[in-house]
């Protein structure tokens, strides 16, 4: 594929191009490279890249999955990467598009790198700019031949996994409420159990859906003298995730079904905990091209033991409801509702902007304020009516 001459549709790039051209060379050494249309990337949208092989690699037999890096300038951390191919590929084919949900957390300039051919890298420089120019535009103003045809990713399409261990529920961390005043702060994850490239997922391809999940809400009393926590809810859970696309990227969809322990890890008279079977979704529906998304998630449970809390169901019930409306990148509303068997309710309301650019450069972070009304803030006040309670905080994941 290398000969010593440059392609022609190289020898026209300017000044932005050459430079991720060089950074590619030592690729094209080992003949593998990789090219992108553009080598500009906006954190929490798709960013699109090609992978070329060498002499004799047919493309179509490469995995839809191809593990990378990024490497931060300065010896800073290395962040993991898949790479998600876009459609099939003819045989006999060497080069494939593939896309990545760009890492939030992850701006300027830095580099990526395939993690089974460490030569074949590329610089991109990622910055918070929606106001970007589509790459086929700019290659029609400056005259040049496309390195592969645009890929049509939705900006609010489903995030691409980097590596085993992910997000899970929201995490936060804010200060407000009154009788007495607390703080409310959240940290959630989940793990796959199974590589989605390793022995047990190649043999038994359904295995890679099968994930464990762990989320705790604490709630700090900041008034009595001792600073003692109220309460804490730990929830582990083991349970299955099926995801469907969209062929028409108008939205998307994920369900869940499992099983999940929630206690609060106390003994004797304040000890509270359940064990639940569960069926949850997550649906989103794209309402422009912005990325504006409507979200509905309900959840429903059955109870498989609820021997420190008989009457629970009275409070909680059998399901919640949540609700989203917002954009990734933008203002984001939320609500969280609950019903007992006794009409008891209990709701929660999130309002969210990013503030990552203005106040916490290079992480991913939102001005936060919730507000919480009725019963079951906390586990071991799952039967008490409380008010209105304000908190205002920062949340790294919503």
């Amino acid at each position: 594929m290398m000969n010593g001459s440059r392609p022609a549709r190289f020898r026209r790039l300017p000044g932005c191009a050459l430079a991720l051209l060089l950074c590619a060379l030592p690729a094209a050494a080992a003949e593998w490279l990789l090219a992108a249309a553009d080598h500009q990337a906006v954190p929490g949208r798709n960013f699109e890249l090609v992978v070329v092989g060498g002499a004799g690699e047919d493309a179509s037999r490469w995995p839809q999955r191809l593990p990378a890096t990024i490497e931060l300038p300065g010896a800073g951390p290395r962040i993991a990467l898949q790479l998600v191919a876009i459609g099939p590929v003819e045989a006999g084919a060497a080069q494939r598009r593939y896309f990545a949900r760009w890492p939030m957390e992850v701006t300027g300039v830095v580099r990526i790198v395939l993690d089974e051919h460490s030569s074949a890298r590329l610089l991109v420089d990622a910055r918070a700019d929606t106001q970007r120019v589509e790459p086929a535009a700019v290659q029609a103003e400056q005259g040049l031949d496309p390195l592969a045809p645009v890929a049509a990713v939705a900006p609010d399409a489903a995030p691409v996994e980097p590596s085993a261990i992910g997000f899970h529920e929201p995490m936060y961390f804010l200060v407000g409420g009154k009788d007495p005043t607390s703080a409310r702060f959240q940290f959630s994850f989940r793990y796959r159990i199974f590589d989605a490239h390793g022995v047990v997922a190649e043999k038994i391809p359904v295995a890679r859906g099968l994930y464990f999940g762990f989320t705790q809400t604490s709630l700090w009393d900041l008034e009595s003298e001792s600073k003692p926590f109220r309460d804490s809810s730990f929830r582990p859970s083991l349970f299955y995730r099926l995801a469907l696309d969209d062929p028409d990227r108008r939205g998307s969809l994920a369900l869940y079904g499992g099983y999940e322990h929630e206690s609060n890890g106390q003994e004797d008279r304040p000890s509270r905990s359940i064990d639940t079977l569960f069926l949850r979704a997550d649906a989103r529906l794209r309402l422009d091209d912005k990325g504006t998304y409507l979200g509905i998630a309900p959840k429903l449970w059955t109870y498989l033991d609820r021997e420190d809390n008989p009457d629970i169901a009275r409070y909680r019930g059998y399901g919640e409801l949540g609700l989203r409306l917002g954009r990734d990148d933008g203002l984001m509303f939320s609500t969280l509702l609950r019903r007992g068997t006794a009409g008891k309710m209990g709701a929660q309301y999130d309002l969210s902007y990013p503030i990552r650019r203005s106040v916490f450069s290079g992480v991913g972070a939102f001005v936060h304020v919730q507000a919480y009304k009725g019963y079951g803030e906390t586990l071991l006040e799952y039967d008490e009516n409380k008010e209105t309670q304000f908190r205002v905080g920062v949340s790294l994941v919503r």
